[in-house]
């Protein structure tokens, strides 16, 4: 049994009808059976979008927060044969403007265990309150595995994928985004868990072409994924913006989102 997930943020969504196409059309491209969608202004923007035919399958969650700008996960219905959701509120690290995480458990029809996909959007800066809030909500990420591992019925094995747009994007002076990126990958290892490599290393890129490594995968080290095309050894598949050139690049940027696509698929 495996199952394929996709997260992406799509930068601010307020519905529009062109940027619903694009945006469920890019997602239903991949038929994931998990998506997590970041960075929605409205409620109703949401409602509108999985309205669409393309996600019919598919059962829906909504963060909530006093910030406004929220999550939406979606699981595709005949895929599972329990789904948990709940938010993961320890990850606003008491501060309100900051988002709760959303947490979806899984577990695939003939099995025994839950899978965990955790989608995440921290704090975006390089000012030390910024980076300093990342930091802790890189924490609690590795606290959660230590209590997932910890269940009888995990026996060890927390099974947990940690995803979306980190904000990996260093501090004013020191560390830098790469530094800050070599630590997360360090302390993720420490605590049992693996950066995923992907298929490109830029995620982000603003109309002026400035681009930064900032959406992420991070997993448990006990769970194995299908291979990405293009970088050797990748295992998350970068999409949007990345695999498109001159105009309909700058396009992409300007109309749907500055951020890509990230899909995989756990084996």
């Amino acid at each position: 049994m495996s199952f394929t997930f996709a997260c992406w943020n799509v930068k601010r969504f307020n519905y529009t009808p062109q940027r619903a196409r694009a945006v469920s059309a890019l997602i239903a491209g991949h038929d994931p059976d998990v998506i997590g969608i970041l960075e929605f202004l409205a409620k109703d923007a949401a409602r509108r979008l999985v309205r669409s035919d393309k996600f019919s399958d598919y059962d829906f969650a909504f963060t909530d927060s006093d910030q406004g700008i929220e999550i939406l996960v979606g699981w595709r219905r005949s895929k599972f044969a329990q789904v948990l959701f709940t938010q993961r509120r320890e990850m606003q690290v008491g501060n309100n403007r900051l988002r709760p995480g959303g947490l979806l458990s899984v577990r695939e029809k003939s099995a025994d265990v839950f899978h965990n996909l955790l989608f995440l959007h921290t704090d975006s800066g390089t000012d030390a309150v910024a980076y300093k809030n990342r930091q802790t909500m890189f924490g609690k990420i590795w606290s959660l595995q230590r209590a997932l591992a910890k269940l009888p019925e995990a026996q060890g094995q927390a099974r947990l994928i940690a995803l979306g747009d980190l904000n990996t994007m260093g501090r004013k002076g020191s560390p830098n985004a790469k530094t800050e990126i070599t630590g997360l990958t360090a302390a993720a290892t420490q605590n049992g868990m693996a950066l995923l490599p992907k298929s490109h290393e830029k995620t982000w890129r603003n109309i002026g072409g400035t681009m930064s490594n900032l959406d992420h995968v991070v997993a448990s080290q006990e769970l194995q994924f299908a291979a990405a095309s293009g970088l050797p050894g990748a295992l998350i598949t970068v999409d949007g913006w990345v695999n498109r050139t001159g105009e309909a690049r700058q396009n992409f940027v300007k109309n749907i989102s500055v951020h890509s696509l990230l899909f995989g698929t756990v084996l």
